[in-house]
This record gives C-alpha cells, sequence and structure tokens, in this order.
C-alpha cells in the first residue's frame, strides 16, 4: 500500500517533468529559428542594399505577438474608420512601413514605385489565392479569385476573351431598359433614398445580363422570388467576403453557418443556368463569338468551370456598382461638374440613347469617371504573399529611399486609397473631386491603380 500510494506523486512529477522538457525544447526551436532567420535577413540585406524601413514598434514594444496591433485594427473596422486609419499611419510613418500583426510580419505600402513594382516586375515572386483563396473557394472553388500559376492564367484568358468584344456582347438597348427601372427608384418629391443600393442592383443587373443570360431583375418591381433569393444570398456572400478580408486570421471566430447556406444557394442558382444553356444549346455547333451566354467564353462543357467563370464575374461587380456609388456622392456635392457634365453629355448624343460610336466621344465623362474612381477605388486595399525573398525598391533607410527586404511569407499589404487620396502625382488637392486635372494626367501613370496593374490588371476594366 504504501509503494502505490509513494508511486501517484512520482508519476505526476515525471509527467510535469516531461511537459516542461517539452516546452523547453520548443521554446529553444522557436528561438533558434528567429536567430537564424534574423541572422538570413541581415545577409540578404546586405546582399541586396536593403535597410529597414519605418517600424511600429514604437507603439506596440511588448506585443511579440502583434496581438496589441490585431485589436486596434478589428477596433477601427467596427467603427468603419479603417481607411482614415491607415491613412494615418502613413502620414506618421511614410509611404512605406513594417507592422507585426498575429506574428506575421506586414509591409504596408502606398509607394507608387512599390505598387508597380509588386505587381509587374516582381510579380512571379508574389500570389495572390493563399490571402484569397479561403475567402472565395466556398463560392468559387476553381475560380480566378483563388488560382495563381498556370492555373490562373488559363482562367484569365477565357474571362478575357469573353470581356474582349463588349460591343457584341452588350445590347445597348437592354442596358437602357434596366437604366429606366434605376432612374423608377429615386423619388420624385426629392426625398432622401438609398442610391447606393440601386447602383448595386443596376450593376448587378447588366452584369447577370452579361454572364448568365438573363437579368437577375434586382431593380424590377416583378422581380420573382427565386431571384429575390439569389439576389439577396449574393450579396451577404460580397459582404461576408470583404468583411473576412478585413479581419484576416480572425474571421475564424465568426461563425460561417449563413455564409456557406448562402454560397450554396447562389451557386445552385447559377449552375442551374448554365445547365438550362448547355442543353438549350444542345448539339448546335457555333462559332463561339455567336453564343450569347457562358459558352463563349469556355473551351469545355464542365458545368462546374462555367459556374466558376460565371460567378467571378458576378463577385467581380462591384468595380461598377463602387464606381457609381461613389460617382453620385461627388456629384450630389458638386453642382458646377453637374452642369458641365449634363451639358458635354447634350452637345454630343443629344436626349435620346447613345451609340457606342458616340460613348467614345465624351471625354469629359471619361475624366468624370475617372475622377470618381480616384476617390473611390474599387478595391481600396490589397495584399500579396511573398512566395520568395524578394525586395521593395523604396521605403528602407532613414529618408526612406532604401530597398526593402521581403522575406518568403511576408504579406505586402498596398492602399490604393491612400496612394489616390496622399499622392502628390494628383496636385496639390489630391482629395479634391476635380475632373479637369485628367485633362493633364494619364490613366496610365503609375500612381493611379483602379484596377491594378501587371499581369492581374482586372480583365473588365
Amino acid at each position: 500500500m504504501t509503494a502505490l500510494l509513494l508511486s501517484g506523486p512520482s508519476k505526476s512529477n515525471g509527467l510535469l517533468l516531461a511537459l516542461a522538457v517539452i516546452a523547453v525544447g520548443v521554446a529553444i526551436t522557436l528561438l533558434a529559428n528567429n536567430f537564424n532567420q534574423r541572422r538570413r535577413s541581415r545577409q540578404l540585406e546586405q546582399l541586396h542594399g536593403c535597410e529597414k524601413p519605418p517600424n511600429e514598434s514604437d507603439r506596440f514594444r511588448y506585443d511579440i505577438f502583434g496581438i496589441a496591433k490585431s485589436i486596434e485594427l478589428a477596433y477601427h473596422f467596427r467603427r468603419r474608420t479603417s481607411l482614415s486609419y491607415t491613412n494615418a499611419l502613413f502620414k506618421r510613418y511614410g509611404e512605406t512601413y513594417a507592422s507585426n500583426v498575429l506574428g506575421f510580419r506586414l509591409l504596408f505600402t502606398c509607394n507608387a514605385d512599390n505598387i508597380k513594382h509588386l505587381l509587374s516586375a516582381a510579380f512571379i515572386d508574389f500570389d495572390s489565392s493563399p490571402l484569397r483563396r479561403p475567402l472565395f473557394e466556398p463560392i468559387t472553388p476553381h475560380g480566378i479569385f483563388t488560382l495563381d500559376g498556370a492555373a490562373w492564367k488559363t482562367s484569365r484568358e477565357q474571362l478575357r476573351s469573353r470581356l474582349s468584344n463588349l460591343r457584341k456582347a452588350i445590347d445597348l438597348s437592354l442596358c437602357e431598359q434596366h437604366f429606366q427601372d434605376f432612374l423608377r427608384h429615386i423619388p420624385l418629391n426629392g426625398r432622401p433614398f438609398d442610391i447606393q443600393s440601386c447602383a448595386f442592383g443596376l450593376s448587378l443587373d447588366m452584369q447577370t445580363l452579361f454572364s448568365l443570360g438573363e437579368s437577375v431583375d434586382a431593380l424590377s418591381f416583378t422581380q420573382s422570388q427565386e431571384k429575390k433569393q439569389f439576389f439577396k444570398d449574393l450579396l451577404l456572400v460580397k459582404n461576408r467576403i470583404v468583411q473576412d478580408g478585413f479581419r484576416g486570421p480572425l474571421r475564424h471566430l465568426v461563425p460561417k453557418r449563413s455564409f456557406l447556406q448562402a454560397c450554396k444557394s447562389s451557386r445552385a442558382y447559377v449552375m442551374a443556368r448554365v445547365v438550362r444553356d448547355l442543353e438549350r444549346q444542345g448539339s448546335v455547333d457555333k462559332e463561339a463569338d455567336e453564343l450569347p451566354t457562358l459558352e463563349s467564353y469556355s473551351d469545355t462543357n464542365r458545368v462546374s468551370q462555367l459556374t466558376d467563370q460565371a460567378l467571378s464575374i458576378l463577385l467581380a461587380n462591384d468595380s461598377m456598382s463602387t464606381t457609381l456609388s461613389g460617382l453620385f456622392y461627388c456629384l450630389a456635392q458638386n453642382e458646377r461638374v453637374v452642369h458641365k457634365l449634363r451639358a458635354s453629355i447634350i452637345d454630343a448624343i443629344g436626349l435620346t440613347p447613345p451609340t457606342w460610336g458616340q460613348l467614345g466621344t465624351l471625354h469629359y465623362v471619361r475624366w468624370v469617371l475617372q475622377e470618381a474612381m480616384r476617390l473611390f477605388p474599387p478595391v481600396v486595399l490589397n495584399a500579396r504573399v511573398a512566395n520568395k525573398e524578394s525586395t521593395l525598391p523604396t521605403g528602407g533607410g532613414a529618408h526612406g529611399d532604401k530597398p526593402v527586404l521581403v522575406m518568403k511569407g511576408d504579406i505586402v499589404v498596398f492602399s490604393t486609397w491612400a496612394r489616390h487620396r496622399l499622392g502628390k502625382d494628383f496636385g496639390e488637392d489630391p482629395e479634391e473631386f476635380r475632373p479637369e486635372r485628367w485633362e493633364q494626367l494619364s490613366g496610365d501613370m503609375a500612381g493611379y491603380i483602379p484596377f491594378n496593374k501587371g499581369p492581374r490588371i482586372c480583365p473588365g476594366r
């Protein structure tokens, strides 16, 4: 009995000792890896002439795991002040700075040269799918937003070929019908209304007409219940993807049940249209440019692939709705531009619906749209993950003019919002809505990136 009693504490002490040894071993391994990584980093910095960028460590001196920074990001996200918050940090640290978020090294930049390098010259050094795949995979498992490399290139070519000749793909008379539906939602008594939801409905009506062969009739007062549910599900999916993009790893703390159900329902709706179109087409052999819907931009009859392609277009329709929302917001505050815009349209077209040829002559309209997309870009923040050691051309050193080392696994976040509003390349008044600035500027300038740059530039721009 005595031996049995003594064996209990002995086993307990042995277990504690084993756990302590494991903990010490893990700590030593982590410290050794950290030491080796720092040594490797210093060697590469010397090799490439890099210097360290400003770092937020002055604000989070003891936050070695980046927890405080993640809490601060979540706080501003919930208050909807993320954009003004990041702009304030760029003003404080400069156009490129480093931060630690939940153990990940993040490099934030709004420098035009760095963004151009990231998206063009160093394109193969960075991937987007590690960040995008968890967001888009439930709705488009093999869509363009979840892919990199050869698979992405194939998917992009299919989309690009479909979007290459909009004059054949888009019927302006049908667009006019949807625009008239849009106008019917504007109160005649001048009462305030939610124009952003109307802009989203208008863009979705046109996008579904283009990608599915029929409109979802979001702005119609006789919309079917099935289409209403699809509209509701798709809106939920899009909002959740945007929210999770800002949340980062913290997205795992938010329940997903309604999101996954909306993904399933949206996908089923689109897939049913794909199957219907393929059955309608049957064995009739037509040239690709004659096909009115999905078949014309895919080289295969696989239903899942066609569904992914169609959903990718619908998920990207924010470019149009964001531009329209930002445009109306700016015009509502600038009566001078409204009068000038209206006069330029009447002078060029008159009061009848436009033709494709007439649309190309609307120079002031183009300036107004470019200015709206500058102030309200479709994607305000974007990011890439380094798949190998690389560099950014500027941002390091005391004066911010030295290259910055990017280690494998580092995340580079670039802010289109900050570039467009803080960049001196737009003049001394970058936060003002002034379309006339585009008389001297070019839409291809390095600092103007509403549709990205390089190989991943938006095919629907």
